[in-house]
């Protein structure tokens, strides 16, 4: 068992089938109910979106996911964020306090004791006693019954949970950056697209006006150009303020002010044919090894060990204590000293507080058997948010072939409508309904590539269970 909590690593491997072992010692029963659990997880072998490629597997074991985006700009936020976060640092130290908790515990196996010197002057009756003793006293607590190692095994799994705990933290901090960062892009993409209407749109407001001047033209249609001028405007704050806010969560992963965030637009991340398939290695495992399903597994281990430990504290404790050293019961000066030892065995048996001991044993036999429905329930939870993560992938990559073509159409509509416009076969507030259709669709079409890009970022975080450690 000490392998397999001071091993991190190792666990991982074994998730899969501890999760038919967890809680045995307490309940039988429990086997069952885990596998029935486990065995749902049979339905994201085979999922269409999920790359299984053996080969591009083992590769993807050895770099991030993200590393796919190629971009220096991205990859450095999340170095720096996994180096600089403040949780991680924090994690990191409570999993540094488990494993000196768990050194403390495993320490009880030993004898205890120390260094004893006393002195003591007296007088009874006007007859003064002088006595001194130096020496190494110990008392060894023999184990017989398991409480020290159910104690130990408790310190195992909180070391373990804590661990999991690290890499959960791990987990929200990189796909944080990464969201952040695609999100602040995708912003940045559409401030440009706004621009890029609002120079169009100006433009068309210098002609109209001559227009006006000249009688060729209606004070409606300058009002109506001016009138999608300003809401073009208008977006440009918008989208500031949007970009801000994305780029303070930056600074809050990377443990630093916006105003140290430098983040340079790169357009070429949306560009045409964004794919949806996942580079994930093995499907199964990225969801067994989840950390919401190994800190449940661990809070249970050590919920399992606590109730052992309470019921080992029902039976009798039996020690022995020993002295070896100097005695000197005439005169302080050690010239006079004998040697002595002792060896003492003792037992002792709360047999009045067994009563309550047994309420406290049952009482942590309930929190392990709560801690088991927790365990149950992350399982559930982790098939839900991966299904989930799934289906929003796939629909976000259908949204965006639809947003794509309505694009096709809405611009081919503006090129037709300022053909025939030029020519005079339609007014111009057909030229300027055709013009909004197509900024419309673009800025859909945008958003649609920020979606499925995100929903992507959500499913690999679904699947964290391997490139989060």
């Amino acid at each position: 068992m000490n392998n397999l909590y001071t091993k991190p690593k190792a666990i991982f491997a074994a998730v899969a089938t501890s999760l038919l072992l967890a809680a045995c010692s307490s309940t039988a029963d429990y086997q069952q109910q885990v596998a029935t659990e486990t065995a749902k997880h049979s339905y994201f072998s085979s999922h269409p979106l999920l790359q299984q490629n053996k080969a591009t597997g083992e590769m993807s074991q050895n770099k991030q996911w993200w590393f796919n985006y190629q971009s220096e700009q991205l990859n450095a936020l999340v170095v720096k964020a996994q180096q600089n976060n403040l949780n991680l640092q924090s994690a990191a130290k409570r999993y540094l306090a488990a494993q000196q908790r768990l050194g403390a515990s495993e320490a009880q196996y030993l004898p205890q004791g120390g260094l004893n010197a006393e002195a003591t002057r007296a007088s009874v009756a006007n007859q003064i006693s002088e006595e001194a003793s130096f020496g190494v006293g110990l008392s060894w607590q023999l184990d017989l019954f398991g409480r020290i190692s159910a104690l130990v095994d408790a310190a195992h799994a909180a070391k373990a949970s804590a661990y999991e705990t690290q890499v959960a933290i791990n987990t929200q901090v990189t796909s944080g950056v990464i969201r952040s960062f695609i999100e602040w892009q995708g912003l940045s993409l559409k401030q440009q697209i706004v621009q890029a209407q609002i120079k169009a749109l100006e433009e068309s407001v210098e002609v109209l006006q001559a227009r006006v001047e000249e009688g060729f033209a209606s004070n409606l249609d300058l009002d109506r150009t001016y009138a999608q001028l300003n809401q073009q405007l208008a977006i440009l704050p918008q989208l500031d303020n949007q970009r801000f806010n994305l780029q303070a969560s930056i600074a809050v992963f990377l443990a630093t002010t916006p105003e140290q965030i430098k983040l340079n637009f790169e357009p070429e991340l949306f560009a045409d044919g964004l794919s949806t398939q996942l580079d994930i290695a093995d499907s199964k495992q990225a969801l067994l090894l989840r950390p919401e399903i190994g800190q449940a597994y661990y809070q249970l281990m050590q919920q399992t060990a606590l109730s052992d430990s309470a019921k080992a504290a029902l039976w009798p404790d039996i020690s022995i204590g020993g002295f070896a050293g100097l005695l000197n019961p005439t005169n302080v000066s050690l010239s006079t000293s004998d040697d002595a030892w002792s060896v003492t065995p003792s037992i002792s048996w709360s047999i009045l507080s067994w009563p309550a001991l047994k309420q406290q044993a049952d009482a942590q036999q309930t929190l392990a058997k709560a801690a088991y429905d927790n365990y149950q329930q992350s399982i559930v939870e982790v098939i839900a948010e991966s299904q989930v993560a799934l289906n929003s992938l796939a629909q976000s990559q259908k949204h965006t072939e639809y947003a794509d073509a309505r694009l096709g159409f809405a611009d081919n509509a503006l090129n037709q409508a300022q053909a025939m416009y030029e020519e005079g076969q339609v007014p111009y507030l057909d030229l300027l309904s055709a013009r909004q259709d197509a900024l419309l669709a673009k800025q859909s079409a945008v958003d649609a590539k920020i979606n499925l890009m995100l929903a992507k970022v959500t499913t690999y975080k679904a699947f964290s269970g391997m490139w989060s450690r």
